[in-house]
């Protein structure tokens, strides 16, 4: 009877094993608040990676709404032991950068005024800190101008850089500033020849 008790007891333990870890993880969470529902957060665990937007947070379980509105089930023991970026509860606002590669005959100060002019009609953009464009990279082909940018929302930062794009290439191309091409020039050199 006492080893048969001690069987059903380690087995009982086993099969809830999961379930405790995540009731004492979920109550660790209800303490900490590390996130609130409609916070954007990253749950990093080891080499998994899921990023969304809290909707809801049970003993067992957090639920995100990742960008592709899949719903993502994270056990709360996962969560405990993960590393987590709260995007929502900054002081600061977030930082996000665009490329655009152009050629090296184009002034620098004619590039920097159109990028710049580019973010003044998107929304999600801050004006305070203003956006500023940095040269990143010089190659034989073209000059990298990284425009940096600030925004608030996390959940529209795909939006927001759709349209800085989009803006960005129409006020180079008033500018008349094209986008390098990527190109690869191999000189020829011609052979007389010798009678």
């Amino acid at each position: 009877l006492l080893a048969t008790s001690a069987i059903l007891s380690l087995i009982l333990g086993l099969a809830v094993q999961d379930t405790l870890g995540n009731l004492f993880a979920g109550l660790a969470l209800q303490f900490d608040k590390p996130y609130e529902i409609g916070h954007w957060v990253e749950i990093q665990n080891g080499t998994q990676k899921w990023v969304g937007q809290v909707l809801e947070i049970s003993w067992r379980a957090t639920v995100l709404i990742g960008f592709g509105e899949e719903l993502l089930t994270i056990p709360n023991r996962i969560v405990a032991q993960a590393e987590v970026s709260n995007f929502s509860q900054r002081a600061h606002p977030i930082i996000r950068s665009q490329i655009f590669r152009i050629s090296h005959d184009q002034k620098a100060s004619a590039v920097r005024a159109a990028l710049l002019e580019a973010t003044k009609s998107i929304p999600g953009i801050q004006k305070a800190p203003a956006p500023l464009v940095l040269i990143s990279e010089t190659t034989e082909s073209w000059i990298s101008y990284k425009l940096v940018y600030f925004i608030d929302d996390y959940g529209a930062q795909y939006l927001i850089a759709d349209q800085l794009i989009e803006k960005s290439i129409d006020s180079l191309g008033t500018a008349q500033i094209p986008l390098a091409n990527s190109r690869l020039v191999i000189a020829r050199e011609e052979i007389a020849s010798q009678p």
